[in-house]
């Protein structure tokens, strides 16, 4: 009998003072989290995790997605806003 895998999607959103606002720290963050929570990251050609600071006006901030063995991980930190806004994105099949 074949063992159907629980699905789990958790996403979070939080404001917060002290955002995260540069690529080394959310992808320390990141990696961070995915070993808490137990999980582990996917072996890639292209690195993982992947940051980016965006600098477009009324969406400045630092995005990262990361690919674990089971699914993914996305976060999203604007930090115009006071507070700053943080949506974290957590999908597993594990």
């Amino acid at each position: 009998m074949t063992k159907i895998p629980a699905h789990n999607h958790a996403i979070i959103r939080a404001e917060v003072k002290k955002p995260i606002i540069n690529v080394a720290g959310i992808i320390y963050w990141t990696k961070d989290l995915i070993k808490d929570i137990g999980m582990e990251l996917s072996e890639t050609s292209s690195g993982n995790p992947i940051a980016a600071y965006i600098d477009d006006e009324n969406n400045r901030g630092v995005t990262c997605a990361a690919l674990i063995k089971t699914s993914h991980i996305a976060v999203h930190i604007w930090d115009e806003p006071d507070p700053a806004l943080v949506q974290l994105d957590v999908y597993t099949c594990s």
